[in-house]
């Protein structure tokens, strides 16, 4: 093809025909803007179908993540169900509108301190923002609803300040309260590695009285509190999630 147009030029030269080699070279000058131009637009078009393609790829990432969140809060959902439920049997049995054995308001009590903690599956999002992707997806509404999600932190904030809560319990203030009721074998903790004691089968400490200590009793109000407001936003982060991961299906299936 070149060489066909070389021996075009070179006629047009040896004819002294000027004008129609300046009208031919600029046609031929086009030509090649015009391939460029299509080069360009066609790597344009493949760098864009790489970039929704590896888009996509890390949606779906995101969406697996979102489902694996969605087991962790369920479990976190039930947990934290049965610990307000507890500290609320307990305070039902200090008003004597309830009643439960020494054994289960020990449990109930104890099972206060076993707090679980929560962070997002995040790998997906962190790499979906960092390349700049994010602001890619078509659908912008997707975009700032993914980065609302992922930038909220009531829920692990509700948990960190129960956490200090429960921590901040002092038994030494608690006369009451025998220490080695504390090393009490639970569902959650069969055993205590490489420590051994022998326990026997009911809390040696009396928790019908010990609840009527003004300490204790103030600790389970807060902390009734305090879980009631985890449990909710348990429930409202359980309900964000299922939101999002149905969004990002729904993009995805476009």
């Amino acid at each position: 093809m070149i060489s066909f147009f070389r021996k075009i030029r070179q006629k047009l030269l040896t004819q002294n025909r000027v004008t129609r080699y300046l009208v031919y070279a600029f046609g031929e000058i086009l030509l090649v803007v015009i391939g460029i131009l299509i080069a360009l637009q066609l790597n344009i078009q493949k760098e864009l179908a790489e970039e929704k393609k590896e888009t996509e790829q890390l949606l779906i990432g995101v969406q697996s993540d979102l489902k694996l969140e969605a087991k962790r809060i369920d479990f976190l959902i039930g947990y934290y169900g049965e610990v307000t439920d507890g500290i609320q049997k307990i305070l039902l049995n200090y008003q004597g509108k309830e009643v439960n054995t020494n054994k289960e308001l020990g449990e109930y009590f104890l099972k206060t301190f076993e707090f679980r903690k929560f962070s997002k599956f995040n790998t997906s999002y962190q790499t979906l923002y960092g390349s700049g992707l994010l602001q890619e997806i078509e659908d912008k509404k997707l975009s700032e609803e993914i980065i609302t999600y992922y930038s909220v932190q009531y829920l692990e904030w509700s948990l960190e300040i129960y956490q200090q809560k429960a921590g901040a319990f002092n038994f030494n203030n608690t006369p009451q309260f025998d220490p080695l009721d504390k090393l009490q074998p639970s569902t959650y903790y069969q055993s205590i590695p490489n420590f051994r004691l022998e326990l026997e089968d009911n809390f040696k400490t009396d928790f019908k009285e010990f609840i009527k200590e003004p300490e204790v009793l103030n600790f389970l109000v807060d902390l009734l509190h305090q879980s009631e407001l985890v449990f909710s936003n348990l429930k409202t982060y359980e309900e964000s999630n299922l939101t999002l991961s149905n969004r990002v299906q729904k993009y995805l299936e476009q």
